[in-house]
């Protein structure tokens, strides 16, 4: 590392000396410094292969850690106002600790333990009535999107005025800012039809990924071979891709990534399939994967199972993810991302590759583009003009139904597909606007907990899937903590409002920031009232806690 640094420091005093040198003086040095600077890095290769002959250290994974170890309610809690006392005031609740979720969750430690709080009197919550009836989840069709979508009209997003503390709720301002409109769903104009990564021609070989048809670079296509399993015959496949010409491939991976979209874990996926059909053999393909991923930067070691001739890849990333094994280096957690979930020993490289400098980050600062067939789905609420249409991404579902089970905070800053928001936004945005907070606020509490059915993730699938906001509009059910993350996303988009998440243990609701003087259960949130709401409490207003939440406490996730 100190001898990088050196050079690439020697490299820029360099430059800087030449700074008055004539444009082709310049050019020419820097391909002679940007030729030397390959070859420090081809050295580093060699040393590092060279340090994988060496004998592998055994060591033996971490136990899978799973996120909810207790199951959430069968059934949705539903509110009944006959048998609901009728004298019971507003609390405020207990907190047993505020994780800030502005790093990663693993990382976290409590910002503030609030043990008693001052208890503040409100009024009674107002009571929505509503009917009993189940809600019905409709899919209507599937279709494929040859045709650009047309765009929703657009409609005025809900704008709060600050409130003083004792003030009646704020509301809202009729003519507020209006939505910025998404873009259509689209390639970018570099990803034209005349692109050979898209039409192919020779020297290229066709791989799918994302509902598409890509054409790739095939140098590196058989060119892992794996002779054994023992350190030397695993060093000579890596070797053997070092010495390919694989940087046409790394080129082809950047323009699918830049064209789709794609976060670190969209690359991930995409080296998995492109490693998969260029080997000829698993094992293989997690040695290409490892050279992959370690030659566009990121951490990822193979590892060799002690009871099989099995390889397996672990993969360093930006937060935690649960359910699958891991093993600590320097700090780091290296989670087994090859499919086999089971703690067992292996032998391991103690080394990374000198490239690898970074982890995979699972967070998603756009949306993926896929292109393809849609899914069509409406959703209505129960005694409500509420109701959402939408063409869901079918290949974007696909993406996240592969998506490891990650941190809260992913789901929760997720951006939502471009198409779809539009949709979602303006087709609710009418019915909140001109409104006060409470009533805007509970207009969408009713649309999340009447619109939508509920199951657990063990009923559903027979694991723990938490959702993306798109992912409520695709699949016939949704748990607690998906309600919650919509819920969420509604509020602060259309009211502006901040939302932390209460974590019970075995159930997940929010807690929504007003402005104005909202009557209702609440939290003190480092000297702030933040007002419950349950979105899986069916038939409840904002401020009603579920009876046997009352005097359960409950960790704040903030973020």
């Amino acid at each position: 590392m100190k001898k990088t640094i050196s050079f690439i420091a020697g490299l820029l005093l360099a430059l800087t000396g030449m700074a008055q040198e004539n444009k082709g003086g310049i050019s020419g040095f820097m391909k002679e410094e940007l030729e030397d600077f390959d070859k420090f890095m081809d050295d580093a290769d060699k040393d590092f292969i060279n340090f994988m002959r060496e004998p592998w250290k055994e060591f033996e994974a971490e136990k899978p850690v799973l996120k909810r170890v207790k199951p959430e309610p069968v059934k949705p809690v539903v509110y009944d106002e006959k048998t609901a006392p009728k004298s019971e005031k507003p609390v405020c609740l207990t907190i047993e600790e505020i994780l800030d979720m502005t790093t990663s969750e693993g990382k976290q430690k409590p910002v503030v333990q609030l043990n008693e709080v001052d208890r503040i009197v409100f009024d009674k919550p107002e009571v929505i009535v509503r009917k009993k009836k189940d809600p019905k989840v409709i899919i209507i069709e599937e279709k494929p999107a040859d045709k650009p979508a047309v765009q929703p009209e657009k409609k005025p997003v809900v704008e709060v005025v600050e409130a003083e503390p004792e003030a009646e709720p704020a509301p809202v301002v009729e003519a507020g800012r209006r939505p910025e409109p998404a873009a259509e769903p689209r390639l970018p104009v570099s990803s034209t039809p005349t692109s050979p990564l898209y039409r192919g021609e020779s020297g290229r070989s066709k791989i799918a990924y994302g509902g598409l048809a890509f054409y790739l670079n095939n140098s590196l296509n058989r060119k892992c071979n794996l002779n054994g399993l023992n350190e030397n015959a695993i060093a000579d496949a890596y070797e053997a891709l070092c010495n390919s010409d694989y940087k046409p491939l790394l080129a082809d991976c950047a323009q699918i990534r830049k064209d789709l979209r794609l976060n670190d874990w969209g690359v991930f996926t995409l080296v998995r399939q492109v490693a998969d059909t260029y080997c000829g053999t698993a094992n293989e393909s997690i040695v290409m994967q490892q050279f992959l991923l370690n030659e566009m930067g990121y951490k990822a070691r193979m590892a060799r199972k002690a009871t099989e001739d099995k390889m397996m890849l672990f993969v360093a990333t930006d937060c935690s993810i649960y359910a699958h094994p891991y093993i600590t280096l320097n700090g780091q957690n290296y989670y087994n991302l090859s499919g086999n979930n089971e703690q067992c020993q292996f032998y391991m490289c103690q080394k990374d590759s000198p490239k690898a400098k970074n982890s995979v980050g699972m967070q998603l600062k756009e949306a993926p583009l896929f292109p393809g067939t849609v899914v069509s789905s409406t959703h209505q609420a129960k005694g409500s003009a509420a109701r959402v249409t939408v063409d869901v991404p079918k290949a974007l579902m696909d993406f996240y139904k592969d998506y490891p089970q990650c941190d809260y905070s992913v789901y929760f800053n997720a951006p939502v597909n471009a198409a779809m928001e539009n949709r979602i936004l303006s087709s609710l945005a009418p019915l909140v606007q001109g409104r006060n907070e409470a009533d805007a606020a509970n207009i969408l509490i009713n649309f999340v907990q009447t619109a939508f059915q509920y199951q657990t993730d063990g009923q559903q699938f027979g694991y723990e899937k938490p959702f993306f906001v798109e992912e409520l509009f695709y699949y016939p059910y949704s748990d607690c903590e998906d309600r919650a993350m919509l819920f969420s996303y509604l509020v602060r988009k259309l009211l502006g409002l901040d939302v932390v998440l209460l974590d019970y243990p075995e159930h997940i609701a929010t807690a929504v920031r007003f402005n104005g003087n909202v009557s209702g259960d609440y939290l003190m949130v480092n000297g702030r009232k933040y007002t419950v709401c349950d979105p899986t409490y069916i038939g409840a207003s904002i401020g009603m806690t579920m009876p046997r939440y009352k005097t359960v406490s409950a960790k704040v996730l903030k973020y």
